[in-house]
């Protein structure tokens, strides 16, 4: 699975340069990213489910998450955090998900903020740095 995000933080990264450089605004960019990872997820055979809220948390909801609803009970088996930080909040909300696969990804070319901000992660979360 490592190979398959390495793959996909490459694409992440075409899909930021190929916005306008006028129009690259955070909240531009965290949409295309948001896109670009549902039809990743949607291509691992998952169903993709974007703002997803965890039933018990009182947090933000999670960018994406990826469901494998062949069982009895449907299963998240992958979320996904997108920010130009990593952001706590998000990191709490990923807490509470019972999935395998954790990633937090940060967009921001500024390595020393991207840095500091990564103080919050745990070894539970993978790290997805675009531009580390």
């Amino acid at each position: 699975m490592q190979d398959e995000f390495a793959g996909l933080a490459a694409a992440m990264r075409q899909e930021i340069e190929a916005i306008p450089k006028t129009m690259r605004q955070e909240a531009v960019i965290r949409a295309a990213l948001v896109c670009l990872l549902y039809q990743a997820v949607k291509g691992m055979g998952l169903k993709p489910l974007a703002s997803w809220k965890p039933p018990r948390s009182t947090r933000d909801s999670i960018d994406l998450v990826g469901v494998d609803d062949s069982g009895e009970l449907p299963a998240v088996k992958v979320a996904f955090a997108v920010d130009p930080l990593v952001e706590l909040p998000k990191l709490k909300s990923l807490g509470w998900v019972e999935c395998e696969h954790k990633i937090v990804i940060s967009f921001s070319q500024r390595a020393d903020k991207v840095k500091q901000s990564a103080f919050f992660l745990t070894p539970a979360l993978t790290h997805l740095n675009l531009y580390g």
